[in-house]
């Protein structure tokens, strides 16, 4: 469908990105327009509108069958869960790994970890605003063939300076976590998405617990170098998957490409979609690569939500990267056993999801009835996850300080992941429905935080418990957490002046 529209430059960024997920739907919907005004107004030097055609036009991706948008979700879904497999497989074999290159530096055994987090700050930055100026499609192909070649080149290094140089670059290489979440609200309607943002949320919360323990009973029958095999094939395998199934879901792109084609058709140069500006392609790219950067540090929004990320995520990493020891040290897991305790964890993170996938929909479809949509209702189960988080932080800690059975502290743990994933999962779906076709860099801006918190927050774990012991170690993080509790409140309160304010002030 094409319509008319002044083709005055539109304002360029940063905040044209904050739109509510309603405001862009409104946006994308197509108007009638006579063919004498269309007329008129092509003559008068005005543009004309390329849309899609119509409320049902199959284009659209969220207008594509069920069962194609859930092939997509799980596609993805699996390839973050590999991907954050990866992130942290190889840290029960760290002390084989430095064996073998007669290394005795045990900084090293953290840094082959953390290494990791410090490149996937980068990786997002990069990106989210090419897959906002190219689409998402030959983002991931080109971001997960890289991953392949670079988690073999860690299977095949020589020494450790080279595997830790590999590692940082898989870290640069992960497309998922900045595309996932973008993704579900390319393919699913405001108030269908969150069943998907739970699935997309799910996956990088498991990897990283069940990597411990595949790490540990098949680096200590194979070798370490399986550890990255493993995750060389399994991504390579989900190429192979990616080639047969992914699509371009990003609204923007399909919508340029239907122009461009209907320019050629037709040889009217007036043809054009909403999204196109005067700007040089040099302008755009500029203003693609800074754009998370610019969100992250203008929007009151953004910064206080990251921040919020940021500290849970790192809690998250320092109870992954303390959880061995201190079950090997309290309660004598052998090295072969001690991966178990991870279960709780993860079983906490899968409880955790559905909570999120019964809330987040519910609530918003509620809301539908008496009032607008606006993306503050995806907020309350982060107040839920606010309160479950320190309790859980609390009970792990008092629990492995008193010796209490093991038990105890591994059902802290899973309280301490229905806290994680309800917080981070509800966190991303607002993010995606506040930032409109600009959440992948709304997303990667929060990841700089996100990533930081993984990469030097373990750090502080082991002289945070020696000096104040687990109890009140764990006690201080729950007490910061609680802090936090205000933030989504706050947000629900005011989000949407704040936005509305932030629209104004990039437009003036």
């Amino acid at each position: 469908m094409v319509r008319s529209v002044d083709t005055t430059p539109e304002v360029a960024i940063p905040y044209d990105v904050i739109e509510t997920a309603d405001a862009m739907e409104k946006a994308a919907r197509p108007s009638t327009l006579s063919e004498k005004t269309a007329s008129d107004r092509e003559e008068s030097g005005q543009g004309i509108l390329v849309d899609f055609d119509g409320e049902g036009d199959l284009s659209n991706p969220q207008n594509w069958s069920p069962k194609l948008k859930w092939s997509l979700i799980v596609l993805v879904s699996a390839l973050d869960f590999a991907v954050t497999l990866g992130t942290i497989i190889c840290a029960p074999v760290a002390p084989q790994i430095l064996d073998e290159f007669n290394q005795e530096n045990t900084l090293y055994i953290t840094l082959i970890v953390s290494i990791w987090e410090l490149g996937e700050i980068i990786g997002p930055l990069i990106v989210a605003p090419l897959s906002e100026l190219y689409g998402r499609f030959y983002i991931y192909h080109a971001g997960t063939i890289l991953f392949i070649v670079f988690s073999a080149a860690c299977a095949l290094s020589t020494n450790i300076q080279m595997l830790v140089a590999f590692r940082f670059l898989n870290g640069v290489a992960v497309v998922s976590t900045a595309l996932n979440p973008s993704v579900v609200g390319d393919l699913f309607r405001v108030e269908e998405r969150g069943s998907a943002m739970a699935m997309v949320g799910l996956a990088p919360m498991l990897g990283p617990v069940v990597g411990p323990i595949i790490g540990g009973y098949l680096g200590g029958s194979l070798g370490w170098r399986w550890c990255f095999w493993l995750i060389t094939i399994l991504c390579g395998f989900l190429e192979i998957c990616f080639l047969l199934l992914l699509r371009e879901t990003y609204t923007v792109q399909i919508l340029k490409r239907k122009a461009k084609q209907l320019r050629k058709d037709t040889d009217n140069p007036n043809l054009r979609t909403k999204y196109e500006t005067e700007h040089t392609a040099a302008q755009l790219f500029k203003n693609a690569c800074v754009r998370p950067l610019v969100l992250l540090f203008t929007s009151p929004i953004l910064f206080l939500m990251s921040l919020y990320v940021g500290v849970v995520y790192g809690y998250l990493y320092l109870v992954m990267t303390t959880i061995t020891s201190v079950f090997e040290s309290t309660y004598q897991f052998s090295s072969d056993v001690v991966g178990l305790s991870f279960l709780g964890l993860g079983l906490g993170c899968v409880i955790g999801v559905f909570v999120c996938r019964s809330t987040l929909d519910l609530w918003v479809r509620q809301k539908s009835k008496t009032s607008q949509m606006r993306p503050e209702q995806r907020l309350p189960p982060v107040i839920f996850g606010g309160f479950i988080l320190p309790i859980g932080l609390f009970m792990y800690g008092w629990t492995a300080e008193a010796h209490v059975q093991y038990m105890a502290p591994i059902i802290a743990t899973g309280i301490l992941g229905v806290g994680l994933v309800s917080t981070t999962i509800p966190v991303r779906s607002y993010l995606v429905d506040a930032f409109g076709i600009y959440s992948a860099s709304a997303i990667a801006g929060c990841a700089v935080f996100r990533n930081l918190g993984g990469t030097f927050m373990p750090l502080a774990g082991p002289p945070l418990y020696q000096q104040l012991g687990l109890g009140w170690g764990n006690s201080v993080l729950g007490f910061i957490a609680l802090a936090f509790i205000p933030v989504p409140l706050l947000l629900m309160r005011y989000g949407e002046a704040l936005r509305l304010r932030d629209k104004r002030k990039f437009e003036a």
